[in-house]
């Protein structure tokens, strides 16, 4: 391509240029639109004012257009300056100033010659440009200045031999670059509407994943306080029932396995008992290893809560039983559940995490560290909770740390009545 020749996309990269002059990055939505649509107003004034002398020079060949083309030119100037200083406001005020001074400048050469008349029609450039431009308050001012001006040439006589059609051209050319303004401001609007809409979307969807997130972490309640609160979330439960369960020796299964199958045989086991967790209505309070806490009585009735923990208690052995689903490893659990009462909170800030603190706690953890593989121990105040509900083996007395000797009582599964036989009569 010779250099002289322009590519397609040169004059709408100029226009687009010219439209954005003076824009800033970080300019608010709302002045980044005033700005385009007086830069817009401007260059279709100008093209407005170039027809006009046109016509008119084309009907009266020695028409004036010296000055009239000095109006155009400074509005011209104006906004090329606008582009290097960035100054919106004096910016505004000199084209507006402009627009206003245009028709009394241009009557003040050519009247009475042919073109003239309807010319005051051009002022009402001024008062609609401040208003697309502006605040509607900024632009009552502009618009008395535009019936002042049409008021002092309303008795202006017609020129002769003006052809008829010149009021209309005057009409044609105003209303042509106020619609051109009006229809860029609705796309913009429209396009500024879309996006918005589109960014509310966008954090609705955000907002549901993080809380999503939350109530992964954090049991529901607890995750609507933490919302609404952001000082110290801690409650006493007087009456909870705890659980720690871990895999027996899985460290030393483990060990001869890759690490990527590890972590997804774990993943697969701790998943199955969170589900197990959410059938019972219990909450895993956190994984430690190879451990797992659960916890129950915290946001639901404690006697419910502990014939859910054996139930719980008792299903997490059986999934461990299912050699399908442990891709055919032997394993076991030892389990511990205690009863009484504990403190329930969360801790951290960035990285926060649900905990339970206190006596009971320590108790069930170390009923599951002491047990037998396979076996599901209690202490008394739980195996007093369950009633007749489940069955146990006879208490043994075992030494744990810091205890002493503690009875300890070993579930063994639910108790299962014999349904009466119906009598004779029956």
């Amino acid at each position: 391509m010779p250099a002289t020749e322009a590519s397609p996309s040169t004059a709408p990269a100029a226009l687009k240029r010219l439209l954005h002059a003076g824009v800033a990055a970080q300019d608010p939505e709302e002045l980044r639109l005033s700005k385009v649509l007086l830069n817009l107003g401007n260059l279709l004034f100008v093209l407005a004012v170039l027809l006009w002398l046109a016509v008119c020079r084309a009907v009266t060949p020695g028409f004036p257009v010296l000055t009239t083309l000095a109006v155009a030119g400074l509005s011209l100037a104006n906004l090329l300056l606008f582009a290097g200083h960035r100054g919106f406001a004096p910016y505004r005020f000199i084209q507006l100033a402009l627009l206003l001074a245009f028709p009394a400048v241009a009557l003040h050469d050519a009247a009475p010659l042919p073109g003239t008349s309807g010319l005051a029609l051009w002022g009402l450039l001024a008062p609609a440009t401040a208003l697309l431009s502006e605040r509607a308050a900024g632009s009552t001012g502009w618009f008395a200045g535009f019936l002042l001006a049409t008021a002092l040439t309303a008795g202006q006589p017609r020129p002769e031999g003006e052809p008829a059609a010149f009021p209309a051209l005057h009409i044609a050319l105003v209303s042509s670059v106020l619609y051109l303004q009006l229809r860029h401001a609705q796309g913009r609007r429209s396009k500024t509407r879309e996006k918005l809409a589109d960014a509310h979307h966008q954090l609705r969807l955000e907002k549901e994943r993080s809380e999503r997130l939350l109530l992964n972490i954090l049991p529901a309640p607890i995750a609507a306080r933490l919302k609404d609160n952001a000082g110290t979330l801690a409650d006493g439960h007087p009456e909870a029932v705890v659980m720690f369960a871990d895999i027996v020796d899985y460290t030393r299964i483990a060990s001869g396995m890759a690490p990527v199958a590890v972590f997804e045989m774990l993943n697969r086991i701790f998943c199955r008992f969170d589900e197990l967790c959410e059938t019972h209505g219990l909450e895993r309070i956190k994984t430690i290893g190879d451990g797992y806490m659960v916890a129950g009585g915290l946001h639901a009735h404690p006697r419910q809560a502990h014939a859910a923990m054996a139930a719980l208690a008792l299903d997490m052995q059986a999934a461990l039983r299912d050699h399908s689903f442990t891709d055919g490893l032997a394993l076991q659990l030892r389990i511990g559940i205690a009863t009484g009462p504990v403190v329930a909170g969360v801790v951290g800030r960035g990285r926060f995490i649900y905990d339970l603190w206190g006596d009971t706690v320590n108790l069930a953890h170390r009923l599951c560290t002491e047990g037998d593989p396979g076996v599901i121990q209690c202490d008394g105040r739980t195996f007093e909770r369950l009633g007749d509900a489940f069955v146990f083996a006879r208490p043994i007395l075992l030494l744990l740390k810091g205890k002493g000797y503690v009875p300890v009582y070993r579930l063994r599964g639910p108790r299962i009545l014999a349904r009466p036989r119906p009598g004779r009569n029956a």
